[in-house]
């Protein structure tokens, strides 16, 4: 097949000749390139700015819309540092140059209350519906656009103007096609549309992961929610093999979040695949290190003390190398304090401290640090002890005496 790959090469640059003398013939070439000479330096980088924004605009709406009509609320629609938000006052604007490390766009639903099967499928669908509008909204705006383009370049005698639609063609094309592009990328941080679109489709877990972190977004708590997404997750955990991904992890912190704050039973058939965790390897990535901590917890409030402090001090030496400093240290104070290892109280007080991660991102719709608070609140006090045996040591007296 790669020897073959020679012989498209000069089939393009056939056609490309053919095009060419096409543009040529018909007096298109000259209109193009007059055109595109009536503009100024500064006006190619202002033209670029404008179809950057209106594409990244039309395919953040087409999540927005997809919302919208579905009759699922919305909280906030992201544009780079331009942000809209609602909260209880209504929709607001607000500019946060932090965000230029986006450079793109986000769309955040507000999926209210989900307190069965029935609205949670229903939400999860919505929610599969909305990932796929925004690219067939990408896709449409460049289909029109090359269309729109070939009927000016056969019709329109303006010069300035053919040469506005021409760089903007030529920007909308090139924006478009790289959307398309990440719309079928996919790591451990960043899911395409595509992908995520067909990932809530097939995948239960990945599917649980989104709509139990997107409730967190919701302007209404509601206990039927979090016991309902407890009770999916505990039903995924034990249907499904145990897993290190980062999904899998996110379903199994929250199922210990519910034994260990909000007093829920533990399950004994997850508690036999718990066991099969490797502490070890979990300590050295970012979402497995926070885990491995859930897990000391996990034992502490069963009442296995010493298991707990042993996991802890296994973390210690295991903990990744090349990890965030500021993440390590507070987890790990943050951990000792919650079992009453060290008192870390001084040090969870001061805001500087506080790793909050990416969620900085959402602090016009959340206080990541007032949600941090409520996970420092050490669990209830077990005493802890053990047989300590001392040995008298005598002195044999010596036979010069």
């Amino acid at each position: 097949m790669k020897k073959r790959r020679w012989i498209y090469l000069p089939i393009i640059v056939f056609l490309i000749g053919c095009i060419y003398t096409i543009l040529i013939y018909n007096g298109i070439w000259f209109k193009l390139t007059s055109g595109l000479k009536s503009l100024s330096l500064i006006g190619y980088l202002l033209w670029f700015i404008f179809a950057f924004y209106f594409t990244l605009t039309l395919h953040e709406l087409g999540h927005f819309l997809a919302f919208y009509f579905q009759k699922v609320k919305l909280r906030a629609i992201y544009l780079t540092i331009f942000v809209f938000y609602k909260n209880e006052k209504g929709w607001h604007f607000t500019i946060k140059p932090k965000l230029w490390i986006l450079f793109g766009g986000l769309v955040v639903p507000d999926l209210g209350e989900i307190r069965n099967e029935e609205e949670y499928k229903s939400l999860s669908s919505k929610f599969s519906k909305s990932l796929i509008a925004a690219p067939i909204v990408t896709i449409s705006l460049l289909v029109i656009t090359l269309i729109t383009f070939v009927l000016l370049m056969l019709f329109s005698t303006h010069t300035h103007f053919n040469g506005i639609f021409s760089i903007l063609t030529l920007y909308i094309t090139l924006l478009s096609l790289f959307y398309i592009y990440t719309f079928k990328l996919s790591n451990q941080m960043f899911y395409g549309d595509f992908v995520a679109h067909k990932k809530m489709n097939t995948d239960e877990i990945f599917q649980l992961a989104e709509m139990n972190q997107y409730t967190m977004f919701s302007m209404e708590e509601s206990d039927e929610t979090t016991r309902f997404l407890w009770e999916k997750s505990k039903t995924i955990i034990k249907d499904k093999p145990i897993s290190t991904t980062m999904f899998y992890i996110m379903i199994l912190t929250n199922y210990l979040d519910g034994i260990i704050r909000m007093g829920y039973e533990s399950d004994d058939q997850i508690d036999t695949k718990i066991k099969g965790l490797n502490i070890s390897a979990l300590s050295r990535t970012e979402h497995g290190l926070s885990i491995a901590y859930d897990l000391c917890f996990y034992d502490y409030k069963k009442g296995l003390i010493e298991q707990a402090y042993h996991r802890f001090d296994l973390i210690q030496r295991k903990t990744g190398k090349k990890l965030d400093e500021k993440m390590v240290l507070y987890l790990r104070n943050k951990s000792a304090h919650i079992m009453h290892y060290e008192d870390h109280s001084e040090f969870l007080s001061l805001k500087d401290n506080l790793y909050i991660g990416s969620a900085w991102i959402f602090e016009v719709l959340i206080n990541p640090y007032e949600m941090l608070e409520a996970f420092h609140k050490p669990l209830p006090y077990l005493e802890y002890s053990c047989p300590v045996v001392f040995e008298e040591e005598t002195e044999e007296k010596s036979d010069l005496s």
